[in-house]
């Protein structure tokens, strides 16, 4: 990818982030459109060579940032973690614990920036 390509892409995904945590877009529709972002993309240094790992290393800390959202998004759903088990209240409260940890992730890291390696978002 050529850099004007990733940072587009990036600030993309920076508006997504925002718009949800400002309460512009409902969770669902922020998943739907944030997807399998960074991980579905050529954004990983160590698959990369030459101009692309040059263009990859000027906006580590924004992918850095992204794969940290990344990580708050993980992990069952709502839907697949409780269903058949009858327990909607539980299933209800998933999608309000990642909105929580998204926004403790903005409030931590404001300017969308991360150091490449930072402790994964939820301690782990």
């Amino acid at each position: 990818m050529i850099e004007s390509e990733v940072n587009a892409l990036l600030d993309a995904h920076d508006a997504l982030v925002r718009a949800c945590v400002d309460a512009r877009l409902t969770l669902p529709e922020f998943l739907g459109a944030y997807g399998e972002f960074p991980q579905a993309y050529a954004l990983d240094e160590r698959k990369a060579s030459g101009d692309e790992l040059a263009v990859l290393r000027r906006f580590q800390k924004r992918i850095a940032f992204h794969t940290l959202v990344s990580d708050v998004l993980s992990g069952p759903s709502s839907e697949d973690a409780y269903a058949g088990t009858g327990d909607d209240e539980v299933g209800a409260f998933v999608p309000m614990v990642k909105l929580l940890r998204l926004r403790q992730l903005v409030a931590r890291y404001p300017d969308l920036k991360a150091e490449p390696g930072s402790v994964r978002a939820g301690g782990r």
